[in-house]
């Protein structure tokens, strides 16, 4: 089951999520923020900056999320690394985090 980031119910009922999921194989440690089907983003654990693919910018995503992220980035990093012990946050830098 994939850690849910804490957001205001207003966001959740627009059709924001933002989740760490479990397994992720060799990516880079990340984030996932998802706009309803439409559009989505991740955001490294690492270094905070977008992935790339799909890239983006925090002006695309509501304050409120990356604060969010900002506030609960350590829980994120020890959820990760239990999930996927082979592939930590603190390991080595990925050139995908741009």
């Amino acid at each position: 089951m994939p850690y849910s980031l804490p957001i205001p119910k207003s966001l959740l009922a627009a059709g924001w999520r933002a989740k760490v999921f479990d397994d992720e194989g060799p990516e880079t440690p990340h984030v996932t923020i998802q706009f309803k089907t439409e559009k989505w983003w991740r955001v490294s654990l690492r270094s905070r900056e977008f992935i790339v693919p799909p890239g983006g910018k925090w002006s695309e995503i509501p304050v409120e999320i990356r604060r969010a992220v900002e506030q609960h980035l350590a829980e994120m990093r020890v959820y990760w690394d239990d999930r996927n012990p082979h592939n930590l946050v603190e390991g080595d830098d990925d050139e995908h985090d741009n």
